[in-house]
């Protein structure tokens, strides 16, 4: 069984590309950077880690796939904590009824990744199914990939960075329920409010990591630690990574925003794009003084860096906090 008319594209972030390629399927007519924005995706979680790189942060809310669905009005279902069986005979039938399903994994049980690193949650669509094998549609790849069935219930259930538990969305009607121009404003504010209050938005941010502008400033004072932990070459290079790749879209995320804001016509006027850009490159700034930390000959040169990142990190916080209240000024 594989989805008749779905179109597979490439993207730069797993959970705007879904969002996308959905978008597409649908007929809604967004672009990946609109999906995003209408997501409330630009934000920020701190995570500590038992296993290396024992650091990692995510430019995101955990809740963006989420947001999307419920800004936009779309009716569909959510589901979490199912048995496997219940969920992958409920993943089938949203299928065959012609749905492709959002579903939540960790990287390291794709096979195709190849990879002995976790990486969750990393969200793609499930579009075919065939004996034990799925077919996934992953922003990540020119062409939907098949993994054995059992594969996925290993990403599905990885307790690894987010813990996971079978989770997946449906759309259950294609109908936009909002006009775009309320969603845009919407979803601007709510991006904003929950980096300056996390948790005090629509939407709840979990028990894991710490989130919006506290996130940023507990990894600017966690930093000053990195030294001591058993691999902090990899934690810092893993650093540079959560800015500049493993989907982030650049400037850890702030790029997709940026793009958003220069897509669409927004309500916050043409200094709200132009320091959003200003940001998205100094976060790329970051994630260049955090490679070259991690590439250093010695210590002391890898010490210096991460304090050269923490500091331009702690600046960039300063920078967004006044720009996510005067985003809030606007609006009211």
């Amino acid at each position: 069984m594989e989805l008749s008319g779905y179109d597979h594209a490439t993207g730069r972030h797993c959970g705007s590309t879904s969002l996308s390629n959905l978008a597409r399927y649908y007929d809604w007519g967004l672009d990946e950077a609109t999906c995003f924005g209408l997501a409330s995706g630009l934000g920020f979680t701190f995570f500590e880690l038992d296993d290396s790189p024992h650091r990692a942060f995510f430019g995101r809310p955990v809740y963006l796939e989420r947001a999307f669905f419920h800004t936009l009005a779309v009716p569909h279902e959510e589901r979490e904590g199912a048995d496997w069986a219940d969920a992958w005979a409920d993943i089938r039938s949203r299928v065959d009824d012609g749905h492709p399903v959002l579903v939540f994994t960790d990287i390291y049980d794709l096979d195709y990744f190849d990879t002995d690193t976790h990486f969750a949650p990393h969200s793609l669509l499930v579009v075919g199914y065939e004996d034990d094998e799925v077919l996934l549609s992953d922003s990540e790849f020119d062409e939907p990939q098949r993994l054995p069935v059992e594969r996925l219930r290993a990403a599905m259930n990885s307790r690894a960075m987010v813990p996971l538990n079978n989770r997946y969305i449906t759309v259950t009607d294609p109908e936009l329920g909002t006009d775009l121009d309320t969603a845009i404003e919407d979803a601007t504010v709510e991006m904003a409010r929950s980096m300056l209050r996390p948790g005090g938005g629509r939407f709840d941010p979990g028990p894991v990591g710490v989130h919006g502008l506290a996130g940023i400033q507990r990894l600017v004072s966690d930093m000053a630690s990195w030294t001591q932990l058993p691999d902090p070459a990899w934690t810092t290079r893993f650093a540079y990574q959560n800015v500049e790749r493993r989907g982030t879209g650049g400037g850890a995320f702030r790029g997709l925003q940026r793009d958003f804001f220069r897509t669409v016509d927004h309500p916050f006027g043409e200094e709200t794009t132009q320091e959003m850009a200003a940001i998205a490159d100094d976060w790329t700034a970051v994630g260049e003084t955090l490679k070259e930390a991690s590439e250093a000959d010695d210590d002391r040169d890898l010490r210096d860096g991460i304090d050269e990142a923490a500091g331009e990190i702690r600046q960039l916080a300063d920078r967004e906090a006044r720009l996510y209240q005067s985003i809030l000024d606007t609006a009211n």
